[in-house]
């Protein structure tokens, strides 16, 4: 049974929220345990090539070489992928899932060392504390090891404790997983949440890519502005017509449905560009305004 789903806001610099799925706790542990299975088998078949070429060879450098490359793979690999793969891995990727900046902007390299660093404290020292006690904490007696006990069980259980699923990583890089929902879906709910109240489902109207990319949060922001005033009975059609007609030849948006039906227009056109903004944010491409590639 799928896990409820949850949304995460993110606040643009101009005030315009965008929301994402939040990756869901399962798919974050089958995503992390493919990315586990795939880190052990090449650290450990970087292992055995140094250690058969170092005993093959009497060489205890060779081993020496094979182990501090061990090491920088364990380290490495989830830093190199989140860079280069933008904020996904093999396991996030096979599971759709990414991380991207709690602040919407790229991701940024010093926030994916930031979040990986984190897991060692967060994920093996736990571990180690579970599976070898003694080694961690010694003879030390029950008053000292209480709180270090409970400081580690916190840390493990973040992502359960959290309604964002977010680990202690994720707070100190400043950074989310989110789930990439499916392009067709996307655009079909875009369509869906174009029409007015009472409207037949035919009768959406749909943006081009180019006409949505002419926009950003700024004048999204001021679009919806427009709309709660309209909510409010606040605005007359004359200025409805002035807004939409002027839009429309912005972006290129022909023939003069604008000008007949100008609250549609700018209800479709809002929603839409909304959602073009989310996907873009979704990818680490933020738009504040129109001024900005």
């Amino acid at each position: 049974m799928r896990e409820k789903d949850q949304a995460i806001e993110i606040i643009g610099p101009e005030g315009v929220p965008l929301h994402f799925p939040a990756a869901t706790l399962s798919e974050r542990v089958m995503a992390f345990g493919v990315d586990m299975a795939l880190l052990f088998l090449g650290v450990a078949c970087v292992l055995i090539l140094f250690v058969m070429a170092g005993a093959g060879s009497g060489s205890a450098s060779i081993m020496g070489i094979g182990i501090v490359l061990a090491f920088l793979i364990q380290h490495g690999y989830f830093i190199v992928f989140e860079t280069h793969w933008q904020g996904a891995t093999p396991g996030k990727r096979l599971l759709r899932l990414k991380v991207v900046s709690r602040d919407g902007a790229g991701l940024q390299t010093d926030a994916v060392i930031a979040r990986n660093l984190m897991r060692d404290v967060e994920l093996f020292v736990p571990a180690a504390a579970v599976s070898a006690p003694e080694q961690l904490y010694g003879d030390a007696p029950w008053w000292m090891i209480a709180p270090t006990a409970i400081w580690l069980l916190v840390m493990l259980l973040m992502p359960v404790l959290s309604r964002e699923r977010t680990r202690v990583g994720d707070l100190v890089g400043g950074t989310l997983v989110v789930r990439i929902p499916k392009a067709e879906l996307q655009s079909d709910e875009a369509a869906r949440s174009s029409l007015m109240p009472g409207l037949p489902q035919g009768d959406a109207i749909t943006f081009t890519t180019q006409q949505l990319g002419h926009y950003g949060e700024r004048e999204l922001e001021t679009l919806a502005d427009l709309i709660r005033k309209i909510d409010q009975g606040k605005v007359t059609p004359y200025d409805l017509q002035i807004v939409a007609t002027t839009i429309a030849q912005k972006i290129g948006f022909g023939g003069d449905l604008p000008n007949r039906l100008p609250e549609r227009f700018l209800r479709s056109f809002y929603k839409q560009q909304r959602a073009h903004l989310e996907r873009r944010l979704l990818f680490g491409q933020r738009k504040s305004s129109k001024y900005d590639g």
